[in-house]
């Protein structure tokens, strides 16, 4: 389906299929509002929440190995890189947030791939502008740790 020139592109609202419809700039809105209140929520890291990032860290790395005495840590690292997810579903918004999430980093993100249909090349020229916003607060999702403190 071709979407004619950018004036002509239809998105549409939190029913409309991100497989067909481009991205809106309320999905949009509503994805940045998630991940700067997640990124926020990660501002004052608490000692224990630092062990159990950096374990987790050392995990992914391969330095580190998962054991039964570092289960705990390991979970508390996991629900410290959900936060976004964990806000959504306080929000009521977490399937759609889900949707949006996967779409956007289709585009933008680690794990982007160039845009292969007419609708991700869409959204990647819809979504280019907000490239550095983006970029970080995924950073700050994936690893926390990266986050710069609140000063007290």
């Amino acid at each position: 389906m071709a979407l004619g020139s950018p004036g002509d592109v239809r998105r549409g609202d939190a029913r409309t299929n991100l497989e067909t419809t481009p991205v809106s700039a309320a999905d949009y809105a509503m994805y940045a509002a998630i991940m700067s209140g997640a990124s926020a929520m990660l501002a004052n890291l608490s000692p224990g929440d630092r062990e159990a990032l950096a374990l987790a860290k050392k995990v992914d790395a391969g330095t580190a190995t998962p054991s039964a005495s570092n289960q705990a840590l390991l979970a508390q690292a996991r629900a410290l890189r959900q936060k976004d997810v964990e806000l959504a579903t306080l929000q009521g918004v977490d399937a759609r947030y889900l949707q949006v999430k996967a779409t956007i980093e289709v585009v933008i993100g680690p794990n982007a791939h160039p845009p292969v249909s007419d609708v991700e090349k869409e959204n990647l020229r819809f979504l280019e502008a907000h490239r550095a916003s983006i970029e970080r607060v995924q950073q700050i999702l994936r690893d926390p740790l990266t986050r710069p403190a609140n000063p007290r």
